[in-house]
C-alpha cells in the first residue's frame, strides 16, 4: 500500500495558525516546488496528483526535510472523485484554508499540434478536461472553505512550463487558449456573489527574460505565494504575474 492509499491521518487539532493547503497536480515541477516551499514556510500541505507514486514522491521529499505533508489521489475531471477528495480532506483536516491549482493533463495527441492538424475530438476533450477540472475543484473548494474563520483563497497557476526561454516553448494554441480560459474564469468567479467570500486570484507564469530587462522581473512564484497566502492576502479578480522559481530543461 503506498501512502496516497493509506487514510489520511486525523490532524484537526493541529495548530490554527499553520494553514492547510491544498497543492494539485504536484507532478508538474510548479506545484510540486510550491508545496515543498508552503511545506517549509510552515504549512501544513495536502500534495495532490492523479497518481499515487507522484504525490508519495512529494510528501516523502518533504516529511523527511522536516515539514508537514500529507499525499492525496484523485481524477479532477470527475466530479465524484473530486467530492471523495474534499470529503476526505474535511473529514481528516476539518477542510481546507487555500487552493493551489497546478494541474495539468497533457491532452490527447493532436492538442500540442498547430491549429490547422488538431483533431476536432482532441479539442473538444482537451479543453472539456481542463475547464472541468477548474470548476469542479474550485466549486468544490468553495463550498468546503465557506465556513472558515478567516476568507479561504484559491490560486490558479497559469503558464506552466514557462520557466523555458521563450524560443524553446512549444505549448501551440489549444495551451494558450486554455490558459486564457482559466484566467477568465478567475473574474468571472470573483465576481460571484456566492463565492463572495473566498479570495479567488490567478498568478501567470512569464517564460525567462534576458537579463537586459531584470527590472521587469515580476516575483517569483514562491515569494508571490507566501506573500498572498501567509504575509498579505490579497481581494479577488486578480492576474498576478510571476517569474518561474524552478527552469526546466528543454527536452
Amino acid at each position: 500500500m503506498t501512502n496516497a492509499e493509506r487514510p489520511l491521518p486525523d490532524t484537526r487539532d493541529a495548530p490554527a495558525h499553520r494553514p492547510r493547503v491544498l497543492v494539485t497536480g504536484v507532478e508538474q515541477i510548479e506545484g510540486a516546488g510550491a508545496a515543498r516551499m508552503l511545506a517549509e514556510a510552515g504549512c501544513r500541505v495536502i500534495a495532490h496528483s492523479f497518481t499515487a507514486a507522484a504525490a508519495d514522491a512529494v510528501v516523502t521529499e518533504i516529511t523527511e526535510a522536516g515539514a508537514t505533508a500529507y499525499p492525496a489521489v484523485g481524477d479532477l475531471t470527475i466530479e465524484a472523485e473530486v467530492d471523495h477528495l474534499f470529503t476526505g480532506l474535511e473529514d481528516r483536516h476539518g477542510g481546507i484554508d487555500a487552493l493551489i491549482h497546478t494541474a495539468w493533463l497533457p491532452g490527447p495527441e493532436t492538442a500540442a499540434h498547430a491549429l490547422a492538424d488538431i483533431d476536432p475530438a482532441d479539442w473538444g476533450r482537451f479543453t472539456y478536461d481542463h475547464m472541468a477540472m477548474l470548476f469542479l475543484t474550485t466549486r468544490r473548494a468553495a463550498a468546503s472553505m465557506q465556513h472558515n474563520p478567516t476568507p479561504g483563497s484559491v490560486l490558479t497557476v497559469t503558464g506552466l512550463g514557462a520557466g523555458v526561454s521563450i524560443e524553446n516553448r512549444d505549448t501551440g494554441p489549444a495551451r494558450d487558449a486554455i490558459n486564457g480560459a482559466v484566467e477568465s474564469f478567475t473574474m468571472a468567479a470573483a465576481r460571484d456573489n456566492t463565492l463572495a467570500a473566498l479570495r479567488i486570484n490567478t498568478i501567470r507564469l512569464t517564460p525567462s527574460i534576458g537579463a537586459d530587462v531584470a527590472d521587469a522581473v515580476p516575483p517569483s512564484l514562491d515569494e508571490l505565494l507566501v506573500l498572498l497566502l501567509v504575509e498579505r492576502p490579497l481581494g479577488s479578480g486578480h492576474v498576478i504575474p510571476a517569474a518561474p522559481t524552478y527552469a526546466l530543461v528543454p527536452s
